[in-house]
């Protein structure tokens, strides 16, 4: 008879301490298998990431890790109660004897669950200790109502759900989680303002599907080049909201508030969409990160100095995967996974050459920003442009 792990929770997010509890289950307790089950209706609180949202997570968190099983059972319709998980369970592993796993703050209450006497027939439990929570009579009460308890030690990761949603609403990058679920995280932009709806009401369907693209775009070159992903997430879903302005009115705004003191950008919607829109993320979005602000105010010509995350930014906005195809499109992109300022640089070439084809001037500040690019590159990476 196989026995399996059953560590359920709201994994919202779930993190690196639930993987390590679910894995000291595993190789402590013998178990072939732990199940770990996402809970639909989570009994202390409301969710803040939808059922697949934390499923997904979870798939993520747990894709490279042997022996543990992400399951369905949590989120069925009927499970409401940890008998009526069980149920499907048994339904499911029909040959499985089940070990139900819990922390030491929940002995206390374990005589009391739903249909306590029926669920101490149905699984045992592996219980962890926690200092300062375990306490001997909690045990001695549950074991006598009829809980079979096993204990193990707490691996004791510091890593709190609380917290990393805390930090995210921040757009920090939380200490404690798998890379694939915190780049999934901003992706979404779980734990955070939504900014989706106002968005999306600011543009046409067309830029908001692009905006969409660059966000997850940003996301994935930040993953690679160890930038980080929640302000690269954020300032790729603000970076074109000024694009929808009239040239007056972004005219206007620059001049009223110094933005931009070239006269030529003044003229052009196509510029001043970046700097005005980096100062409409902080008038109207509420948005106080200058490394985020600077990323918005300079993805279209960008400006010497930029850090990094401005320039995938700026990258991101050139290649993400809507974008469709032009002249040096395919080099750019082979370029951003190895080079951010040579992919950047590419760009940049790339739209002077095609400026100047149609007789017109190239912005001063473009050349100034290829020349600052340039001197970041290695001579290896200048060959490849080549």
């Amino acid at each position: 008879m196989r026995r399996l792990g059953v560590l359920g929770g709201t994994f919202d997010p779930i993190h690196k301490g639930h993987i390590a509890l679910a894995q000291q289950a595993l190789h402590h307790a013998q178990l072939d298998q732990v199940l770990i089950l996402p809970m639909a209706r989570p009994a202390h609180r409301e969710a803040e990431a939808t059922v697949e949202q934390r499923m997904e997570m979870c798939r993520l968190a747990i894709e490279n890790c042997p022996g543990l099983v992400l399951s369905c059972a949590g989120v069925a319709g009927s499970s409401r109660y940890t008998t009526d998980t069980l149920n499907i369970l048994r339904r499911e592993y029909p040959d499985a004897a089940f070990s139900f796993i819990m922390g030491a703050d929940k002995l206390p209450s374990l005589p009391y669950w739903h249909e306590a006497d029926r669920l101490f027939s149905m699984c045992s439990f592996l219980c962890f200790t926690r200092p300062g929570i375990f306490e001997k009579d909690a045990l001695e009460k549950a074991r006598a109502a009829g809980a079979k308890i096993d204990l193990l030690p707490s691996p004791g990761l510091p890593y709190s759900s609380t917290l990393i949603r805390s930090l995210s609403a921040r757009y920090e990058d939380a200490q404690g989680l798998d890379e694939g679920v915190l780049a999934f995280m901003a992706e979404q932009g779980l734990y955070q303002q939504d900014f989706l709806p106002r968005l999306k009401g600011m543009m046409n369907p067309r830029r908001f599907k692009h905006t969409l693209g660059v966000r997850k775009e940003a996301v994935r070159l930040a993953r690679i080049h160890h930038l980080p992903l929640q302000k690269a997430a954020l300032a790729g879903l603000l970076h074109d909201c000024a694009k929808g302005m009239p040239l007056p009115v972004l005219s206007q705004i620059a001049r009223e508030h110094h933005l931009v003191a070239d006269e030529e950008m003044l003229s052009s919607g196509a510029m001043l969409h970046g700097p005005v829109g980096a100062h409409v993320a902080r008038s109207r979005f509420g948005i106080r990160d200058e490394e985020v602000l600077h990323a918005i105010g300079s993805h279209t010509i960008g400006r010497p100095g930029m850090s990094l995350l401005e320039i995938c930014i700026f990258v991101a906005d050139a290649t993400e995967e809507g974008r469709e195809d032009y002249d040096g499109l395919a080099k750019i992109r082979e370029l951003a996974e190895i080079s951010l300022p040579a992919a950047a640089l590419q760009s940049l070439k790339k739209t002077q050459e095609y400026v100047e084809k149609n007789g017109r001037p190239f912005f001063s500040q473009a050349k100034e920003t290829a020349a600052y690019l340039e001197s970041l590159i290695t001579l290896k990476e200048k060959m490849m442009m080549i």
